[in-house]
């Protein structure tokens, strides 16, 4: 599988008159105060894009454009690499080009590599992008943008990701090293909880370890998924029976396929020095466990992938802008089925 990009670059502004080919890139201004945001001054800072989330509502999605065509694109950090949504808009003529293996909650499938001429998202641009075709993805009727794609590790991972659902805003930056400039936890808060991030199966630092009722679980750090998902072989690893399964409600799951699994209550749950409970996945006959967006939707979460640490708040109130229509669900996503025990 390509690996698509690694950075977002933005390309010289300057051009000659002899030149052909559309105009240079002109990065958009920062829609906040950046130094606000991250609470860090601008002298650590590097590289810095800076995007409102679209809508609190859904999987969180963030505006990108795909060969001059705007959309939304989910964050997903269980993804590796760059996927368009290539059904969606029929003036995205993308090739195919070699037969992929794409590995999802499922398991194996299989889908095309395909090129784009220009990537956009807020500040950064790149060009002759690889990336994967996930087909046709259906937006509901009151979405505020459609969606074109997914942002995955190859470009998230190489930053620090700053996810501010309360807020509604979402920064990726470098920081610098120095002896001057302060720790990233500052960029919490005096407040912040911390965990180390693990590398999963694919050799990417996307992981947490999640201890639920004292047993210790590897779950994909994955916003995009509106619930968190237990793997059911790792939950009847660590002592849950089918029997006891069976008497809790029935969910299903969206991610291609549908799955029966169940609704179930953890008593406690740790993350690094963070201590809470109760704690409600969905426990399904998948192939890895999500920390999902239900985590992240009332908190400020910094994830340092060039330090190996995530950082995070206790629960906020909602400070952005109010949201406006529905949002989106990632095909990731998992949701309750209305089946209870005895129906």
């Amino acid at each position: 599988m390509h690996q698509g990009i690694t950075t977002i670059t933005t390309p010289p502004a300057t051009t000659t008159a002899k030149e052909k080919g559309p105009p240079p890139f002109v990065p958009e201004p920062y829609p906040f105060d950046i130094e606000a945001e991250t609470h860090l001054p601008a002298r650590c800072l590097e590289h810095i894009l800076a995007s409102e989330i679209i809508s609190r509502n859904g999987s969180p999605t963030v505006p990108i454009t795909i060969n001059g065509e705007r959309g939304g694109a989910f964050l997903s950090l269980s993804q590796d690499v760059i996927g368009v949504f290539d059904g969606n808009d029929e003036r995205l003529d993308l090739p195919d080009i070699e037969n992929a293996q794409a590995t999802s909650l499922m398991g194996l499938g299989h889908s095309w590599t395909t090129r784009l001429d220009s990537f956009t998202f807020a500040q950064g641009h790149a060009e002759k992008v690889d990336a994967l075709k996930m087909g046709e993805f259906n937006d509901p009727p009151d979405a505020r943008m459609g969606t074109l794609g997914i942002m995955g590790f190859n470009i998230l991972g190489n930053y620090n990701v700053l996810i501010d659902m309360p807020a509604r805003r979402f920064v990726m930056f470098i920081n610098r090293r120095t002896t001057d400039c302060p720790s990233l936890s500052q960029v919490i808060g005096a407040r912040a909880f911390r965990a180390p991030l693990i590398v999963g199966p694919r050799y990417e630092n996307n992981m947490v370890t999640v201890t639920v009722d004292g047993a210790p679980l590897g779950m994909y750090i994955e916003p995009g998924s509106n619930l968190s998902v237990v793997a059911q072989k790792d939950a009847t690893a660590d002592g849950l029976s089918l029997d006891s399964l069976h008497n809790e409600n029935r969910v299903n799951t969206l991610a291609g396929e549908t799955r029966i699994g169940y609704r179930h209550q953890y008593k406690t749950v740790s993350i690094g020095n963070w201590h809470g409970g109760p704690f409600a996945v969905n426990i399904e006959p998948v192939d890895f466990s999500l920390l999902g967006r239900d985590f992240f939707r009332h908190r400020r979460v910094l994830l340092g992938f060039q330090s190996g640490m995530m950082f995070f708040s206790d629960t906020e109130q909602d400070s952005g802008p109010r949201d406006i229509g529905g949002g989106n669900l990632s095909p990731i996503s998992s949701h309750i089925a209305h089946t209870n025990v005895g129906q």
